[in-house]
């Protein structure tokens, strides 16, 4: 009886550890407008095929950040930054490549990539996270799952903000 009463005490007591991937001194998040660093006249795309880049990308972005930490809620997302933590993002690089190809060389599948630098600060602008984040998706031109670019786009973005609110809130 002794033993089966330790053993019930040690099972609801549990092993200390919490169900958050996150301790944090404040449950607030002041998000700041993600910035467009990409630079079209680098060395290295001097002599590549021109890339068109998704206007306004920065503020799609920054869009998706703020609704994705909205619905998940483990921090409120706030329009001061006073004892909140802040949320910095920079677009380095947006990238298209073709994975497949049909039969006659026409382009059957893309892939697009998108890179964010962010920084995660605390109330007193220490750093706490700086991470490279890398949002991604591929999608069909053509036959029965074909989606246009710009549907392909907004998941990338979703994906995107996914994997920053998870670097942010559930990375242990």
């Amino acid at each position: 009886m002794k033993k089966l009463f330790v053993l019930v005490f040690i099972l609801l007591c549990g092993c200390g550890y919490t169900t958050r991937g996150f301790v944090y001194s404040s449950n607030k998040i002041f998000i700041t407008p993600a910035i467009n660093k990409i630079s079209i006249t680098t060395e290295d795309r001097r002599y590549s095929t021109f890339t068109v880049y998704p206007i306004l990308l920065e503020q799609r972005l920054t869009n998706k950040i703020i609704n994705r930490f909205n619905v998940d809620g483990h921090l409120k997302v706030t329009s001061k930054d006073e004892d909140a933590l802040k949320l910095s993002s920079e677009i380095t690089q947006y990238t298209k490549e073709v994975m497949r190809y049909t039969g006659s060389e026409d382009v059957k599948e893309q892939r697009l990539r998108l890179y964010v630098k962010i920084k995660l600060l605390n109330p007193d602008g220490n750093v706490i996270k700086e991470r490279v984040v890398v949002g991604e998706t591929s999608f069909f031109l053509t036959g029965p799952n074909a989606v246009n670019e710009t549907t392909a786009q907004e998941i990338l973005l979703d994906d995107t903000s996914r994997r920053i609110l998870e670097v942010v809130v559930e990375e242990w």
